[in-house]
């Protein structure tokens, strides 16, 4: 696949992943997945690989009618790392409870590209 050119600035790669997720855009959502990458999914499920992370999102993203909203409150960036975390809310169909966590995202940069190496959604719970 040929590096685009959003992903060699970290910023562009992160929100090109965003989009992708609320846009349910596998293909450039996959483009932004590192080889080695862990996903912790809200549930405490363990996803590791490219590949196990980029079909469980195949799966997801046609699977029913649901939003997927963020809004940031950390960001990091450095040479070599960028970190995000961010609050979601997903709805999973019209007129339906959200969903709120937290989610933690690390990107890397490898051979002029920035890629996702891990991704830690956290539910919080009540005081």
């Amino acid at each position: 696949m040929p590096v685009q050119d959003w992903q060699s600035d970290a910023e562009a790669t992160i929100d090109a992943h965003l989009r992708a997720v609320a846009g349910r855009d596998l293909d450039t959502f996959a483009a932004t997945v590192h080889p080695d990458v862990t996903v912790i999914i809200p549930s405490g499920r363990i996803l590791r690989g490219a590949a196990e992370v980029v079909d469980f999102h195949r799966e997801w993203f046609t699977d029913g009618d649901w939003t997927y909203a963020v809004e940031p409150v950390l960001a990091t960036t450095t040479a070599a790392t960028a970190t995000r975390v961010l609050a979601v809310t997903v709805v999973g169909e019209p007129g339906a409870e959200p969903s709120r966590f937290l989610m933690g995202l690390t990107f890397v940069a490898e051979s002029g590209r920035w890629l996702l190496i891990h991704d830690q959604c956290t539910i919080g719970r009540p005081a």
